[in-house]
């Protein structure tokens, strides 16, 4: 199931960045902010790290929809006892928006849509810190991780350019661990901006 639904999310970025390449309006940028992850098993405590990557959004004609596939390297994990348990993934969010105002030069919006990861990093640190070492925990935990992220945000119109910000919860739905429960959960404010489109308008 896992493997599926990463392949279907891979299948779907590919058929969307080839249908993208032929319109108009596509805005593709980069982005990066801060993630604030826990895992969910009721043992850990908050882990600060970054989220950082980039994204392209195109839109429906005539519609306040836009679909807008990112890629991005997600830094998560958890505190638990004074050690910090990092799991780091490529995170593969393909999200829906729907924008509450249009042909605005400060356009709200709010979204959802379903991600997939996979695991680059998972270590964990002793107590106290870096200083007591670390030990790497890939054998104790899941490759692949999926679930669904949802929020809103404001897309400002800044010359040729668009910049944004957004605010989100990733849901996870798969275990973290191998021979444990708990899962992902993840708040996420970002910052972005489009790249300047080399077409003509």
């Amino acid at each position: 199931m896992k493997r599926i639904l990463l392949l279907f999310t891979a299948l779907f970025l590919a058929t969307a960045f080839t249908t993208i390449s032929a319109q108009d309006a596509v805005k593709t940028g980069v982005k990066g902010g801060l993630n604030f992850a826990t895992i969910s098993n009721g043992d850990f405590d908050t882990r600060t790290g970054f989220t950082i990557g980039g994204f392209a959004k195109f839109g429906i004609p005539d519609s306040p929809l836009s679909i807008q596939p990112e890629a991005l390297y997600s830094q998560q994990g958890g505190e638990n006892n004074g050690s910090e348990v990092r799991i780091d993934y490529l995170q593969i969010p393909v999200l829906f928006k729907f924008a509450l105002s249009q042909n605005a030069t400060v356009e709200p919006n709010i979204f959802a849509g379903p991600y997939a990861g996979y695991r680059l990093v998972a270590e964990q640190d002793a107590a106290g810190g870096l200083f007591g070492g670390s030990s790497n925990i890939e054998n104790q935990t899941e490759e692949v991780d999926y679930g669904f992220a949802l929020g809103g945000g404001l897309d400002i119109e800044v010359g040729d350019s668009i910049f944004t910000m957004d605010a989100r919860y990733n849901y996870g739905m798969a275990d973290v661990f191998t021979e444990r429960s708990g899962k992902n959960r993840v708040f996420s404010i970002t910052f972005g901006i489009s790249l300047p489109s080399g077409g003509s308008n």
